[in-house]
């Protein structure tokens, strides 16, 4: 009875800590969209160009997972279906977008040249997106279904204690 009554303590703990650190990464994005959107922080060369790579980095790297989260069944239990799907739509815009934006020159765009305000809307667009798919995930996870990664937490501590507490045989 004390062990389980530990194991839900430590299940609780780290529900909390997961689901705390995506309000917080979804608040700070959310501050940061909204800045971006009014042009507080404006958009300047080296934030256009490192915004579109790290965008298509990061863009083929979800796709991949989500094919990946697809093909493997192993890969499934150990991941949340809601939270692959919900952040894939913001990977293929970006996607797009940066093929459009590096095929046709908006990227390097020499100084003096007037920019497209088209980056503003997307990095505060993305960022505000992101944000909420971070803000609903936390709040799903807390309230009403366990992200399956802290589950299997779980159930490797519970195992390993079991382990620990056989005694050899001889």
């Amino acid at each position: 009875m004390e062990k389980e009554l530990d194991k839900n303590k430590e299940i609780n703990k780290a529900k909390k800590i997961y689901c705390g650190e995506l309000l917080i990464f979804g608040l700070v994005f959310l501050t940061i969209g909204i800045l971006f959107l009014v042009e507080v922080i404006g958009v300047a060369d080296w934030k256009r160009i490192v915004f579109t790579f790290l965008t298509l980095a990061g863009s083929i790297f979800i796709s991949v997972d989500f094919i990946w989260l697809l093909r493997s069944e192993k890969r499934q239990k150990k991941n949340c279906w809601i939270d692959k799907i919900m952040v894939l739509p913001v990977a293929l815009f970006n996607l797009v977008f940066d093929i459009i934006a590096l095929s046709s020159g908006m990227v390097f765009i020499e100084e003096g040249e007037v920019t497209s305000p088209w980056f503003r809307f997307v990095i505060g667009g993305d960022l505000c997106y992101l944000s909420l798919c971070y803000i609903f995930q936390a709040v799903y996870h807390y309230f009403f279904k366990m992200h399956p990664a802290i589950l299997e937490m779980a159930e490797v501590e519970e195992v390993d204690n079991f382990s620990s507490t056989k005694t050899p045989e001889k």
